[in-house]
């Protein structure tokens, strides 16, 4: 320990998300409209490979650090030091991230890893519990491991960088999934003084801003064809959409979740696997917002083979990371989900023949059909435990 006085905020402590923590992931909604832009003028393959390496970063920096907010006391003013200035660095990253692939690619590498590294150091001064200690220098091991990856790509043109920005995002990914395990040491969960309700309040919150960014990127799309008569049904059913991912993210779940929290030891795990959810269901989002803006662009016409892989592969990616979770964590089936994806699967075949806002109304459908039976089996389960 270097510091007589622990940061750490009390294992019993109740306090609710601060304006500081909501402040700064202002920064992170600008950087998920950064990737949409990205992706939508680059939707390729290869613009999909570097969009989601690009999201991995964008997202590790925010959940270590919203961990770290979370694990120490926000009122004291190192803390908020630490949050304002991994902002600060976090919000040139974020800007680079439409040219992180062109001219300013060591201004985001450098910024990404100055955000984790320093962060990562910064923590083992503040007198963390011996387990956690020891979980943060294995973090900061697998933080130099990707490191050399990050900067070398830097020298390189775009098809390369992404390799090795590729690889560089693997090691990062695999450690956050395995817990950065090391050989002979791995993170003992219920040592872990994590505080459950307090973090997936961070992650509802955080998605819940996601969400409202891809509502704002639709309406600035509207904005710009308000000429064309189809784009208010567009609209509409794009809102039904964005309503519908709501609904099946947080009605109900996060109180099923909560109450699993209080009833287990080990709250590490799930948080662990909440943490690896979360970046499936930002990536779903990021491509429902592109395929929205691409059909508003011109409802009308046909679709094309992108726009149909954006418009159901959004919603496949949600309702296939929301069944993981619910299975690894509630150890519930969901079979509305499994039937969605389902359903997503079979109009995506038939879309290529209709209008894109014919298509779009396709994608929405089955995230209404699993609202709709996620609001029935809730009923049902609470007119049978009375």
């Amino acid at each position: 320990m270097f510091r007589a006085r622990s940061l750490m905020r009390s294992p019993t402590s109740r306090d609710r998300v601060t304006s500081l923590e909501l402040f700064f992931d202002l920064v992170f909604v600008f950087a998920l409209s950064q990737l949409s832009h990205h992706l939508l003028e680059y939707p390729s393959w290869v613009g999909a490979g570097e969009t989601f390496v690009l999201l991995l970063a964008v997202y590790k920096v925010w959940v270590y650090t919203t961990w770290a907010a979370t694990l120490l006391n926000t009122s004291h003013p190192e803390v908020q030091w630490m949050l304002l200035i991994v902002m600060l660095v976090t919000l040139f990253m974020n800007a680079s991230i439409g040219s992180a692939f062109g001219a300013f690619g060591w201004l985001f590498a450098a910024s990404y890893l100055l955000a984790q590294l320093g962060r990562g150091a910064w923590m083992l001064t503040v007198g963390l519990v011996r387990t956690t200690h020891d979980h943060f220098v294995r973090t900061l091991i697998w933080g130099c491991m990707s490191a050399p990856f990050w900067i070398v790509g830097v020298f390189f043109g775009p098809g390369p960088r992404l390799m090795f920005w590729g690889v560089a995002a693997a090691i990062d990914l695999g450690g956050h999934m395995l817990a950065h395990r090391l050989p002979g040491r791995k993170t003992e969960g219920r040592r872990v003084p994590l505080p459950g309700e307090r973090i997936f309040e961070r992650f509802g919150l955080f998605y819940l801003i996601a969400l409202g960014e891809t509502i704002l990127s639709t309406g600035l799309a509207i904005a710009g064809n308000l000429e064309d008569p189809l784009i208010f049904l567009t609209g509409t059913v794009s809102l039904a959409g964005s309503v519908a991912i709501w609904w099946c993210y947080f009605h109900g779940l996060e109180q099923d979740i909560l109450e699993k929290l209080a009833s287990v030891d080990d709250q590490f795990r799930p948080g662990i696997l909440a943490g690896n959810t979360l970046v499936v269901l930002l990536a779903g989002l990021i491509l429902v917002a592109v395929g929205d803006q691409l059909v508003i662009s011109d409802p009308g016409a046909r679709p094309d083979l992108a726009t149909v892989l954006l418009l159901f592969g959004g919603p496949a990616l949600f309702l296939a990371g929301r069944g993981f979770f619910i299975r690894q964590v509630l150890g519930q089936r969901q079979p509305s989900d499994l039937a969605g994806i389902g359903a997503l699967v079979v109009l995506a075949n038939v879309s290529v023949l209709l209008p894109a806002f014919v298509a779009a109304l396709g994608a929405v459908l089955p995230l209404v059909g699993v609202a709709v039976s996620d609001a029935g089996h809730r009923r049902r389960a609470q007119l049978g435990a009375r």
